[in-house]
């Protein structure tokens, strides 16, 4: 019997290696057909049900139904988008992702998606909550040097744009420590006055636009610690309408322990309060944010309380993970991969030792030292302070939550409205940005914000290709079967979901239908550690379909399950492989050889919340 191959790294380092290993033919199971099961359960997911007293029209509690949206969206309320020429607000944000058109930075090029979202949340930089109200969004703006400098500076015109990013952004959250805009140690200045009212006017915006069982509108702000320029960002995103007083920033709480701790005291679930904090963009963290091998009790079991998330898939790139051969975009790890200054791009290529500093906040080595971090607890009550699901979203700062499409990318606020490709093309290794599907009973803020709390939820890279991803206990040999038609979920887990004290392996299925491109590979990614508590992490293919299929269903019993050990399960499903919008641009432009990374297609990706085993 052939067994996948497996690798192994040392305990807490940071840089495991990777191969891809093949699944054991004798306990997989596979079929190319409909999934009938798939497709029932998609019925009601872009319907605008009419509400009963409770519940929406079709509600069931056991039933799932597929919700599309973005949880990572910027308006003219955030200074960076301000600064590149986006005059939206939340009230447009929001009637963009119903499907309403759009006037891009350029104030002439007009947008709408093809495709309008189930849920969306604007995700503006508290930071700068106070500048924003004085200067630019509030009814009487401050003329003073800093609000006209401000305002003078914002547009089109990419030099004065970048010196409002530099001089007025960078200085409040990217040093060794955050610091207060200069215009709030002005006399007679009010930040505080100015910083809550513009959040009330975002919780407003959302309350509004909100629209039980048609459209979601969650209250949410970002958190934007940029610590000597690492991105330790996370969205906050609120169950309802209760909220903190005031949105909680970098500045006033200026670590992530200052940030749970904030929200412990500020958002009690007695008072009507929850909410989950989302770290992004974690290929930008430089290796930190996740320090657990450091934190005391108190920490861990705060982040675990609050970080039940990760947004895998941005458009400033992938964070599934990283390894030497980075820049081979066809190697396991080589999706869609971005660098926070264009010369780390090559230092990652000479200095494995940044690449293994990088990798620490990769996602999936996050989640092998969350498994570290369960056996080091060592005690009874044992927890997984990383144990966290997977989200994609666009981080869009031109107010357009959804904006996916790789043949309709205008290159966000940065591009000017799209109007100049060459433009656009300076930021060649960023992408559209990614989606999150959402399986949960109805469209509301409780029914979503539930699901996002059990982490059954995916992320994509845009794309929406449905996908389900469960375990259960039967075998090969008999049982139900988890690909049938009138297969019952609601006696498996589901992704985001925990499995403990067993003995046989679990059947691991992956049901997938294609959005508007054949399917062409479904794998498992496997995270488990060895007997010195070392990271072993493995690459399995369950489905190859090298001629592409509209949908596939493959079950997989893991012949390495040690029931000593914890581990992580996750799918991956990929598309055949498509136009990417850099492709299209150094097309029209004849200048392909002359900007690296321009020529080449994209697969577009789904990833599944893993499914975590905890003896």
């Amino acid at each position: 019997m052939h067994q996948p191959a497996t690798t192994r790294a040392g305990r807490h380092r940071a840089k495991p290696k990777k191969r891809v290993a093949r699944g054991d033919e004798s306990t997989m199971k596979r079929t190319t057909l409909a999934v009938c099961t798939l497709a029932a359960s998609l019925a009601g997911s872009h319907m605008a049900l009419a509400a009963s007293d409770e519940h929406c029209a079709g509600y069931t509690a056991d039933a799932r139904n597929l919700y599309w949206g973005d949880l990572h969206v910027h308006t003219a309320w955030s200074m960076d988008a301000w600064a590149f020429g986006t005059t939206a607000n939340p009230a447009d944000a929001f009637a963009f992702a119903r499907g309403a058109e759009i006037t891009l930075a350029d104030g002439v090029t007009r947008k709408q998606l093809r495709r309008p979202l189930d849920f969306a949340a604007i995700t503006d930089h508290a930071e700068t909550f106070d500048v924003m109200q004085l200067c630019t969004a509030g009814p009487e703006q401050l003329d003073n040097p800093y609000c006209r400098g401000l305002r003078e500076g914002a547009g089109t015109d990419l030099a004065k744009s970048r010196n409002i990013f530099v001089n007025y952004l960078l200085p409040v959250i990217a040093g060794e420590t955050p610091a207060l805009p200069s215009l709030c140690e002005e006399e007679g200045v009010d930040c505080d006055a100015a910083r809550e009212t513009l959040w009330q006017q975002s919780q407003a915006h959302a309350n509004k636009a909100d629209d039980p069982c048609a459209f979601t509108a969650f209250i949410a702000n970002e958190w934007s610690a940029t610590p000597n320029n690492a991105h330790w960002h996370r969205n906050l995103i609120f169950a309802g309408k209760q909220v903190t007083p005031t949105a909680v920033d970098y500045v006033r709480y200026s670590s992530p322990l200052k940030l749970w701790q904030a929200l412990d005291e500020q958002c009690r679930e007695e008072d009507g309060c929850d909410v989950v904090a989302i770290p992004h963009n974690t290929n930008f963290a430089e290796g930190g944010g996740f320090d657990v091998e450091s934190e005391d009790n108190n920490a861990l079991n705060l982040r675990a309380h609050y970080e039940r998330l990760v947004e895998l898939h941005q458009s400033k790139g992938n964070s599934e993970c990283i390894a030497e051969n980075w820049d081979d975009a066809d190697s396991d790890c080589g999706f869609e991969k971005a660098f926070p200054r264009p010369a780390d791009k090559q230092r990652a290529l000479e200095d494995p030792g940044y690449v293994a500093q990088l990798n620490r906040s990769y996602v999936r080595n996050i989640l092998s030292r969350g498994l570290q971090a369960y056996i080091a607890s060592g005690n009874e009550d044992r927890s997984n302070p990383l144990q966290l699901g997977f989200v994609g979203s666009t981080d869009a700062h031109a107010a357009t939550p959804g904006d996916t499409e790789e043949d309709s990318y205008t290159g966000d606020a940065w591009g000017g409205g799209g109007k100049d490709l060459n433009r656009i093309m300076q930021r060649v290794d960023y992408n559209p940005g990614g989606l999150v599907g959402i399986w949960a009973p109805e469209n509301t803020r409780a029914s979503l914000f539930a699901a996002l709390k059990r982490r059954e939820t995916y992320a994509t890279s845009g794309t929406r290709i449905a996908l389900r991803f469960s375990a259960d206990d039967a075998s090969e040999a008999g049982g139900p079967d988890s690909c049938a038609a009138n297969y019952d979920y609601s006696t498996a887990t589901a992704m985001g979901g925990t499995l403990s004290g067993r003995q046989a392996p679990p059947r691991l299925t992956v049901l997938a239908n294609m959005d508007r491109t054949p399917l062409e590979r479904v794998e498992i990614i496997k995270g488990t550690l060895d007997a010195d508590g070392e990271i072993v992490q493995q690459v399995i293919p369950i489905a190859q379909l090298a001629q592409g299929a509209p949908s596939t269903c493959t079950s997989w019993t893991d012949p390495d399950f040690d029931p000593a050990q914890p581990a992580y399960w996750y799918a991956r499903v990929k598309e055949q492989p498509t136009l990417r919008w850099s492709k299209r641009f150094c097309e029209s432009l004849e200048n392909c050889a002359e900007v690296p990374g321009a020529d080449r297609m994209v697969q577009e990706t789904a990833w599944s919340s893993p499914i975590w085993y905890l003896p």
